[in-house]
């Protein structure tokens, strides 16, 4: 009986780690901007959020224009939120070449920009992975110079993990 019931509960974990990994695979192409300004008290246009957007790449995360302007959206849209002039924006591009791109440039905005362009991930996934930065803010600044994020192809997806020199080498440490 207990056997039955250990084998019943490896099988329905490895079914969710599946049904998770295919979450993350069709939003692997999705990106959410945060803080970019929109129109308070108007229903925004996709066409507007475009163009905000390709404003935003320009402008604030330094993309050069004619690699912003020839970047192919699939998908351009504000997500639900009680903030109506700051409402982040959902992209889902065509090509995960721009979204390396556009997550690379994000990674030089400047703290407390009011900015940020984080993947999309899944609610539980989203959770854990502020739960690792709140972690990460309360390191000493030195520790915290040396601690990244980690994205795995695999559960749990991602980690801290800490920079060590090892004979002058840099190597990361993961708990």
């Amino acid at each position: 009986m207990n056997s039955e019931l250990h084998a019943i509960h490896n099988y329905t974990h490895s079914k969710s780690r599946e049904r998770l990994k295919l979450e993350i695979w069709g939003r692997k192409w999705n990106v959410v901007i945060r803080g970019v300004q929109g129109n308070p008290n108007h229903r925004e246009l996709p066409k507007v959020t475009e163009t905000f957007t390709r404003v935003f790449l320009k402008n604030t995360l330094n993309i050069p224009p004619e690699r912003a302007d020839n970047m192919l959206f699939t998908s351009v849209h504000r997500l639900p939120s009680s903030d109506e002039d700051r409402r982040s924006i959902m992209l889902r591009l065509s090509s995960l070449i721009d979204r390396d791109d556009i997550l690379k440039a994000a990674i030089k905005l400047p703290l407390r920009s009011g900015y940020s362009v984080v993947p999309d991930l899944p609610p539980s996934l989203s959770v854990r992975r502020g739960e690792l930065l709140k972690e990460r803010r309360d390191l000493s600044p030195e520790s915290r110079r040396k601690t990244k994020l980690v994205y795995l192809r695999d559960a749990p997806f991602f980690e801290a993990c800490h920079q060590a020199f090892i004979d002058y080498n840099i190597y990361l440490q993961c708990a």
